[in-house]
């Protein structure tokens, strides 16, 4: 496995149909982020238990608040590009090291992915979407960690069972933080006609997946039939980092040995060196001794 250079983007959204009856519809867009790769987990292979992973996700949340597409103003047809801010993650993907060898393994692919919900704002407060959006990024990392729990060399990768209920789990969370932050007052105020959820969904891909593109850009999109006609597009772009070749290594090691060698045959001249110096020594001191005492002598 090799490192990958990752460029993941969420590009556009497409209206097919506002759905906001008289005027013009008002989307925002929550995104997380989150990767799961050898930077911050390893694969704890040293027993006596079963191989695990240990460690914890990378989670990257956005800004999440009204207006953040850029535009308040959407109707059918548009085409809505989605700012840098909130829909591009640049990162390196790394395989996952195990701690010690295990049937043959030395590393393991891991994921990369991005749970998006579209919004469409009304009258919501932004106190109340501002607790929406943080249940969003702690739901994510909660939950990742839970579906972490459950990998293991057999298992590497979480199922689809396992992806649609990490997705209703997170939305559910993101709607009762949301609701919980409306007061009865705003709902009169608002005439009850609160934010709506056009959508979510959880785009995910494996370092093998990635890997085995070789350099090509992925697309993906999600396409809601709710609170009118939206679809939101997107691609990963992942680009290996080449490692060094083993020709490149093997003359290195040759190099290497060639001079501990060398410095080892050094080690020996200044040894015998030393010792002669030392035999020079005791000689002349011998000598010197035998002069005085036949200065004494005489």
């Amino acid at each position: 496995m090799t490192d990958l250079n990752i460029e993941f983007k969420l590009d556009r959204i497409y209206c097919h149909d506002e759905g906001d009856g008289p005027g013009n519809a008002e989307p925002y867009l929550w995104t997380v982020f989150f990767k799961v790769d050898g930077d911050t987990l390893v694969v704890n292979s040293d027993g006596p238990v079963a191989p695990f992973l240990q460690g914890a996700p990378t989670v990257i949340g956005t800004p999440g608040n009204h207006g953040n597409l850029g535009t308040t103003d959407v109707d059918e047809g548009d085409d809505v590009t989605v700012p840098a801010i909130i829909g591009e993650y640049r990162t390196i993907m790394k395989p996952i090291p195990l701690t010690t060898p295990f049937l043959g393994l030395t590393e393991v692919g891991g994921m990369i992915g991005c749970i998006v919900v579209l919004m469409e704002e009304d009258n919501t407060s932004n106190s109340a979407i501002a607790l929406g959006h943080e249940a969003l990024d702690r739901t994510v990392r909660d939950k990742l960690a839970e579906v972490l729990g459950t990998l293991s060399i057999s298992k590497t990768e979480p199922s689809e069972d396992d992806i649609a209920a990490l997705t209703e789990q997170i939305g559910k969370a993101v709607e009762s933080a949301v609701g919980s932050g409306v007061s009865v007052l705003d709902w009169i105020v608002g005439f009850g006609n609160m934010d709506d959820q056009i959508g979510s969904a959880l785009f995910k891909f494996s370092h093998k997946q990635l890997e085995e593109s070789g350099g090509v850009s992925i697309p993906f999109s999600r396409r809601w039939d709710n609170e009118g006609d939206w679809e939101l597009f997107g691609h990963i772009k992942a680009t290996p980092i080449r490692r060094p070749e083993p020709k490149c290594c093997d003359e290195l090691k040759r190099k290497i040995k060639e001079l501990e060698k060398a410095i080892s045959g050094y080690g020996k001249r200044i040894s015998k060196l030393e010792a002669q110096n030392d035999a020079e020594a005791q000689g002349f001191a011998n000598q010197m001794v035998k002069s005085k005492i036949r200065k004494i002598k005489e």
